[in-house]
C-alpha cells in the first residue's frame, strides 16, 4: 500500500515522500499532531551535524493520535480512535546488554537501547497513514476529544511518578520546577494522580497565573517555599543546574530530585548537600504503554481534562505541505504555554 509522508531531509527542508507499507498490521490514519522541542530541534538544525545525517531522512512528530481504518485481526473496529504510541520494542533476543532492562518493572522497553522511538531515531506521525499492531495504541473513550492529543506528555509525567516510585507512596508534598507545558502537565500528574500538595516554580507571571491547582513561586523568591520530599526538574536546558541547585537546598534529608528536563549542556550540581543530606537523583524521560493507559485514565478526571484543554492554542487543518512548514515556522517562535495542535489531512 503506498502513503504519502512529510520528511525532514535536512534543517528547514521538508519533502513529500512516496513509500509502500505493509498492511497486515492495523491501519491508523493519523489524525490530531502535537510539535514537541525535539521536533524543533531537528527542524532547526539544533542538534550535531552528524547527528543530523544519520537521522535524515525522516518523518517528525511523536505526539499524536489516530483513527483505526482496518484491522484484520478483528481486535479494534474501524473509525475507533486511538493514541499513538512512539516507543517500538527491540527486536533483539536480550542477550546484547549484561542485563536486559526490558525484564525490569521500573525501566521496561523505554530504556532498552535497542529499542526505537518515533521521530528520534524511527519515523514519526507526519504520515498518511501507519500499519502497526494493538500494543501499540490505547483506544480513546468518547468523553475524550482533541486534548488527547497530550496523551503523550501526560504519560511522560505518569512515567516519571512510576520510576520514582510515588503512586503508592505517601510522600504528598512534591515541588516543580519549571514553569512550561512539562512542568504545568507533570504538576496536573501530581495532583490528580498521587493527590499531593504541589509547588511549582518558575519565572513567567503569566504562565505561572495559569498553575491555578497549586501553590507558585517565583525562583528568585522561594524563601517562603516550605521544605519537601521530592522535587521534579522540569526546566531543562542551561538553567537546569540553577534549578537542580535550588531543589537541594529545598530538600528534605533523604529526599529525591526526579530530573526530567533535557540539556546539552554539563549541568554543575552541588554534590556536597547531595551527600550531606543523603539526597537521591534519577533521571527519567519518555514513557511505555502502561504510562499512557494512566494518562488517559486521568483525562477521564473532569478536573484534570478541563485544564489540560487550556493547553489547545487552536486547531490547524495542514492540509499541504506549504501549512505543514507554517507549523513548524510558528512552533518555532512561539512562547505561549500550550500548543496549537495539527490536524493533518493528506
Amino acid at each position: 500500500m503506498f502513503v504519502r509522508s512529510y520528511k525532514i531531509t535536512e534543517p528547514k527542508r521538508f519533502e513529500i515522500f512516496v513509500e509502500d507499507i505493509y498492511s497486515e498490521d492495523i491501519l491508523v490514519r493519523p489524525e490530531n499532531l502535537a510539535i514537541c522541542k525535539a521536533d524543533i530541534r531537528y527542524y532547526l538544525g539544533n542538534r550535531d551535524i552528524n547527528v543530523l545525517k544519520r537521522k535524515f531522512p525522516m518523518s517528525l512528530i511523536h505526539e499524536g493520535t489516530g483513527v483505526v481504518v482496518r484491522d484484520n485481526s478483528g481486535k479494534m473496529k474501524p473509525g475507533q480512535k486511538v493514541v499513538m504510541l512512539p516507543c517500538i520494542k527491540a527486536e533483539c533476543d536480550g542477550t546484547k546488554c549484561l542485563t536486559c532492562v526490558r525484564d525490569d518493572e521500573n525501566l521496561l522497553d523505554n530504556y532498552c537501547p535497542e529499542s526505537r522511538f518515533r521521530s528520534s531515531n524511527y519515523d514519526g506521525f507526519s504520515k498518511e497513514m501507519i500499519n502497526t499492531q494493538s500494543e501499540y495504541l490505547v483506544e480513546i473513550p468518547d468523553s475524550i476529544g482533541e486534548e488527547a492529543v497530550f496523551s503523550e506528555l501526560i504519560s511522560v509525567g505518569c512515567c516519571a511518578m512510576r520510576r520514582a516510585g510515588l503512586w503508592d507512596k505517601k510522600e504528598k508534598k512534591i515541588a516543580v520546577w519549571g514553569d512550561g507545558i512539562m512542568g504545568y502537565i507533570i504538576s496536573l500528574v501530581a495532583k490528580y494522580g498521587v493527590g499531593a500538595d504541589v509547588s511549582v516554580v518558575g519565572i513567567s507571571p503569566e504562565k505561572l497565573a495559569k498553575i491555578d491547582f497549586a501553590d507558585t513561586y517565583f525562583v528568585n523568591d522561594i524563601d517562603s517555599m516550605p521544605n519537601i520530599t521530592v522535587a521534579i526538574e522540569a526546566v531543562g536546558g542551561n538553567a537546569s543546574a540553577s534549578a537542580v541547585n535550588q531543589a537541594i537546598d529545598k530538600l528534605c534529608s533523604g529526599g529525591k530530585i526526579v530530573l526530567c528536563g533535557v540539556s546539552n549542556d554539563n549541568a554543575p550540581i552541588n554534590t556536597r548537600m547531595v551527600l550531606e543530606h543523603g539526597l537521591t537523583l534519577m533521571g527519567t524521560t519518555r514513557s511505555v504503554r502502561c504510562d499512557f493507559e494512566k494518562a488517559i485514565e486521568l483525562l477521564q478526571i473532569p478536573e484534570f481534562r478541563e485544564r489540560i484543554l487550556r493547553l489547545v492554542d487552536g486547531i490547524d487543518v495542514v492540509d499541504n505541505i506549504n501549512k505543514y512548514y507554517k507549523a513548524f515556522d510558528e512552533a518555532s517562535k512561539s512562547q505561549s504555554l500550550g500548543k496549537r495542535i495539527i490536524k493533518l489531512v493528506f
